[in-house]
């Protein structure tokens, strides 16, 4: 088609469009953009009031970008050169103006419907197309639908009794107010200690009367070492985008980070020691490859492991405090590395307290506060970080259905299930960007939604071009690549051990859902099924007839 207009053709009363596109976070908007470029009709949805997606959501005090703004960045010749990061690592604000921005260059906002809650979505097998229902009323028929959702979108909720007796304020990092919150002299209780709680823990601990963290798990918190941007670096890599791309996409993690090829057993101690000195100045998620066998062997996690918590130890005054805060029962990273900046030290001021969870567990929450197992702490406020509901919580928060009725979770019962991490067996035209089965959560998200955004507009390009009216991904193809999946993860310690990536059935059994053979490996794979024909996906003409060639097995599976 040639038409990019938001104002779509009326069919039956209904708006009628070749891609809908919900969510309005980088992936959604990227999105939106390419696939209007291509000559596609394209609406957009988003239950927020405007663009942002989890940089909109997450506005919670002191949330901040753990990847170096060079990278966690549209690699847009238009935009990176005139855009100005104020920091290595910016906070949430500055991420939120940085997407206004990239919608306002672009005109986004004319493709979305903004407050507006997809709830239903039918595929119409006899018209090849989604029927997609709103909380507005509308009703949209699209024959692509994009989900930009992210996986970590969909919060959890407290688990507890008596929250909907709490009387003062209630506030969830993940959804926090639009509108300013001042908890400068309130009593404040933290639940949660992940990400989201220990950058607010350390935002707030010196401006409120008191803060109560309520900690169940301890985790592995390390300094960003956050500094002034760069500019002529900045600059530099502006003027080189296509190279730096090209770098990139050749890394394991979809940036460029202080890696090294030289496992710890090469080193001497002393080498070994100033590998890790090395990785903590340079700040961030740099503390998770220290060295290449960290993730596979036991002996080298523990020196990273033991070391991080020395510094725990130097950190935090009180050498009994420091050991409840001591991370011990899992390794460095099986579980998402936490950055943030001065988090142990706001446990030396005498208005914050720790409360450990597993000796003093959560009974109820009460109109004035939390009720514990050895005592009552009376709050003002409750501030809910307890992180989200991942790869499952924005596909099951849509009634979504195929043709037979199936949800694309249904088949989900001993972990999730989709080719490429793209798209789900039985569910034609139904991209999910960054889905279980990719590098997902493993990876740079920004980079990793473009690529995916990029592949499904390719994807649609190539059915135009050759009469094709719906994809699918084929059940042999879907389970060949959970296999390789899981044989990338086989050895790593992360699967190992309990953490939101890994889904254990009752028998013990372990799957685990992103694709850990990394990023370039992905990459290389995706392209080479792409150049194959789109070997694993089957496709349907105008007339429904099945094209047979598109059963092939891919050689790409066998690239490990």
């Amino acid at each position: 088609m040639d038409s990019t207009s938001p104002e779509q053709v009326a069919q039956d009363g209904a708006t009628t469009v070749d891609a809908v596109v919900i969510g309005a976070g980088i992936g959604g908007l990227y999105a939106v953009r390419r696939l209007a470029a291509d000559g596609l009709s394209v609406l957009g949805f988003d239950s927020a009031s405007d663009v942002g997606g989890v940089w909109r959501h997450n506005g919670y005090p002191g949330a901040r970008v753990d990847i170096e703004a060079y990278y966690y960045s549209f690699f847009d010749p238009e935009i990176y050169p005139e855009w100005k990061w104020s920091m290595r690592y910016p906070p949430q604000g500055e991420l939120l103006a940085y997407l206004q921005h990239y919608a306002d260059h672009y005109g986004l906002r004319q493709f979305f419907r903004f407050s507006t809650r997809v709830q239903e979505m039918q595929w119409q097998a006899e018209n090849n197309r989604w029927q997609v229902r709103t909380d507005t009323g509308d009703t949209v028929f699209a024959r692509h639908v994009v989900m930009a959702t992210g996986q970590l979108s969909k919060s959890r909720q407290l688990p507890f009794a008596g929250v909907e007796d709490f009387q003062g304020q209630w506030l969830e990092t993940s959804h926090w107010p639009d509108e300013p919150v001042d908890l400068t002299g309130k009593r404040v209780a933290v639940i949660g200690t992940g990400s989201s709680g220990a950058q607010v823990i350390a935002a707030i601990a010196g401006q409120v009367e008191s803060l109560h963290v309520f900690q169940r798990t301890p985790n592995y918190v390390v300094p960003s070492q956050n500094s002034p941007m760069d500019q002529d670096r900045y600059r530099q890599l502006g003027e080189n985008l296509g190279e730096l791309w090209e770098q990139v996409m050749g890394t394991g993690v979809a940036y460029l980070a202080p890696t090294t090829d030289t496992p710890a057993s090469a080193m001497t101690p002393e080498q070994q020691q100033q590998r890790l000195e090395d990785q903590w100045a340079f700040g961030g998620l740099s503390m998770t490859f220290a060295f290449p066998d960290q993730k596979t062997d036991w002996k080298t996690n523990d020196l990273v492991s033991n070391f991080v918590r020395s510094k725990i130890r130097s950190a935090v005054s009180d050498p009994a405090l420091a050991d409840k805060l001591e991370p011990r029962d899992y390794p460095i990273g099986t579980r998402r590395l936490v950055v943030c900046n001065g988090y142990y030290e706001a446990f030396n001021q005498d208005n914050v307290h720790l409360v450990d969870l597993r000796t003093d567990s959560i009974r109820r929450v009460t109109a004035t506060g939390i009720e514990t197992s050895e005592g009552f702490h009376e709050v003002d406020v409750i501030i809910s970080a307890l992180g989200f509901d991942a790869f499952t919580g924005a596909l099951d928060a849509i009634d979504i259905r195929n043709a037979e009725g199936k949800k694309p979770t249904d088949g989900w019962e001993r972990g999730p299930h989709a080719y490429l991490g793209l798209m789900v067996h039985g569910f034609p035209n139904l991209y999910v960007l960054t889905g279980p089965g990719s590098p997902s959560v493993l990876v740079n998200f920004n980079v990793h939604n473009v690529y995916h955004v990029d592949y499904v507009a390719n994807l649609i390009a190539y059915m135009d071009r050759h009469g094709h009216a719906s994809v699918d991904a084929t059940l042999d193809a879907q389970d060949e690549w959970h296999v390789r999946t899981q044989e990338a993860a086989d050895g790593l310690l992360r699967k190992q051990v309990k953490n939101y990536m890994v889904h254990v059935n009752d028998d013990g059994s372990r799957v685990f859902i992103p694709y850990s053979g990394g990023w370039s490996t992905y990459v290389g794979i995706a392209d080479k099924i792409a150049e194959e024909g789109y070997t694993g996906f089957t496709f349907a003409g105008r007339d429904g007839v099945e094209s047979d060639s598109d059963h092939r097995t891919s050689d790409a599976l066998s690239m490990q």
